[in-house]
């Protein structure tokens, strides 16, 4: 049974929180492309459906390589080591590797699937149930068994692939009722209760009571993130409030009261678009970006802004004359590149001057510090959509679609140069799926990307070296931070602030990778200045930079961390 949340305009499913967390083994064990023969991929590698037809290729001018073929095949995702491609056929979820031989249905009748962000992993509904699987492996584990009653709606899994978060919802007349949000421990399937709502049925108003929408996680791991609103499908469509609550558990927080400005701190009395493509996570955790702004109608009051997890401040980057419809973040978070056309007030049911005005649509990219946004594409033969940045933050995959309404792939620099085709058509579309619902097209029914050799393989390629094992099991709260200014590297880092905000003594251990076979390379110790390049597991040993007992804050005028998390900083 499908779930009673799913809007029926909503066509694409949740798309996961781009995060970066820990990559499995499989990717430290074997060479990233298997169509580049080992080679590191210079801007990732794309996945799309055109014919009838899924296809593959390395960008920028890789092979295209047929895949599968069949009627109905729509959704491509990767897995987090791009070697294996998950996709509908129909209603049933079907299995691909990438020059691994012939598709195979995975499972029939299945509403919701997602890769775990961490290894080759999957989840996915079907008959009230939540499923994982892995590729290398036969057969299903069933995660949450089928409960009368009770339907399951949107998953997400957590930034370290550790838990699937999902919705679930029971409501029958005469007996009180639930809606809410669990979370499940992808390996032992123990379920736990993050947030609930209760929920009961009158025969003249319905079902009363507010149900909450899963939306995905923060980028840390520590907050799951929700719309909140009546079970009503109209005030859904037209956008909700948008909430945090504890992974832990607990009250939920509605997200921006505030927003910060030239005229200071003002109230936010908007909601979000019930929709993937209204929140875009970063790799700061203290930082992700919202489009915010009432009425299911993209083509206005849609502002792009950047929320502050700690403060729960909203500050926009975006002007009041741009209507923003997708967004991405650059791997460093200081960049934030989005699609936006120009604001129609009142379209007063003409449907030549909306489409005119999502023919208007351009990328812009914007500083997360302010300053003014620049426009990089400016081709009035056609509309661009839904940015993607390759994880080196050098190129960005887009959506162009003419005035045939073709679309087809291309790749464009941060500073507007360097603009090519790289995937000559997606689709056929028809004009229903061009327009989108109210304008907002689910592109991601028709094609993938995989960005590169993401963090997340980096880093779990330096934890598996002796000396991070043992750096972490000293310190289990250390940072980790990915380095792209030259050779690539992982720092695992821990510092003790003495008093104020000055930093007091720290130790660092980098560990180099090689991007063509992501595994570590060289590495070194810092021990507050003093670099180690030999017996470094011997002087983790013996290090005595902060004594026995050390009272650990992240950074300088953050907030304190513990309990073994790790996280990324810039």
């Amino acid at each position: 049974m499908r779930s009673v949340w799913k809007n029926p305009g909503f066509l694409a499913a949740l798309i996961l929180v781009l995060g970066a967390p820990l990559l499995g083994v499989l990717a430290v064990q074997e060479r990233i492309s298997d169509l580049g023969a080992g080679k590191a991929l210079a801007a990732g590698r794309v996945a799309w459906v055109a014919e009838g037809k899924l296809w593959v290729k390395d960008l920028p001018d890789g092979k295209a390589r047929q895949l599968a073929a069949g009627e109905d095949i729509s959704r491509p995702t990767w897995s987090p080591t791009s070697r294996w491609l998950l996709f509908r056929r129909g209603e049933d979820l079907w299995l691909v590797g990438v020059g691994r031989g012939e598709a195979r249905c995975m499972a029939q009748g299945v509403d919701e699937f997602a890769w775990s962000p961490a290894t080759d992993v999957f989840a996915f509904t079907a008959g009230g149930e939540l499923c994982a699987g892995e590729p290398a492996k036969d057969g299903l584990r069933t995660l949450v068994k089928w409960e009368p009653g009770v339907d399951i709606g949107r998953i997400a899994w957590s930034p370290d692939g550790k838990w699937v978060a999902l919705e679930r919802q029971k409501i029958e007349p005469g007996v009180p009722g639930y809606a809410g949000i669990w979370k499940v421990d992808a390996t032992s399937g123990a379920v736990k209760r993050v947030y609930t709502s209760r929920l009961h049925f009158d025969r003249e108003s319905g079902v009363v009571g507010e149900v909450p929408r899963l939306a995905g996680w923060s980028p840390d791991g520590e907050q799951i993130l929700f719309w909140l609103g009546p079970l009503s499908a109209s005030l859904e469509a037209d956008g909700l409030p948008f909430y945090t609550v504890n992974a832990a558990g607990g009250e939920a927080v509605r997200c921006a009261d505030v927003l910060v400005g030239e005229r200071g701190l003002e109230p936010v009395n908007d909601v979000i678009l019930v929709r993937p493509g209204s929140f875009i996570t970063s790799h700061h955790f203290n930082q992700m970006a919202v489009i915010v702004g009432g009425g299911r109608e993209t083509w206005t009051n849609k502002r792009l802004g950047i929320l502050y997890l700690q403060t729960n401040k909203l500050g926009f980057v975006s002007p009041e004359s741009q209507a923003v419809v997708d967004a991405a973040f650059s791997p460093n978070s200081k960049l934030l590149v989005y699609s936006a056309g120009p604001v129609l007030e009142d379209a007063g049911g003409d449907e030549a001057a909306v489409r005119r005005a999502l023919a208007g649509r351009k990328l812009w990219a914007v500083g997360t510090d302010g300053g003014k946004p620049r426009r990089l594409t400016n081709d009035p033969a056609y509309r661009d959509e839904w940015p993607l940045f390759t994880t080196d933050g050098q190129q960005i995959l887009f959506v162009r679609l003419d005035a045939e309404d073709r679309a087809s792939l291309w790749l464009v620099r941060p500073d507007g140069s360097g603009l090519e085709r790289v995937v000559e058509e997606i689709g056929p579309l028809t004009e229903e799926f061009a327009f989108g619902y109210y304008g907002a097209v689910a592109w991601d029914e028709l094609f993938a990307y995989w960005p590169g050799v993401a963090d997340a393989a980096l880093i779990n390629a330096a934890k598996g070296t002796p000396e991070a094992k043992k750096l972490l099991a000293r310190y289990p709260w250390a940072q980790v931070l990915v380095d792209r200014s030259g050779k690539l590297a992982v720092d695992f880092r821990v510092d003790k602030l003495e008093s104020g905000d000055e930093p007091g003594p720290y130790l660092r251990l980098r560990v180099f990778i090689d991007p063509a076979t992501n595994t570590s390379a060289d590495r070194f110790l810092d021990l507050n200045g003093r670099v180690i390049r030999t017996e470094i597991l011997r002087h983790l040993d013996e290090e005595t930079v902060f004594g026995t007992k050390v009272s650990y804050v992240s950074r300088p005028g953050g907030r304190a961390r513990s309990g073994g998390k790790s996280a990324f900083y810039t």
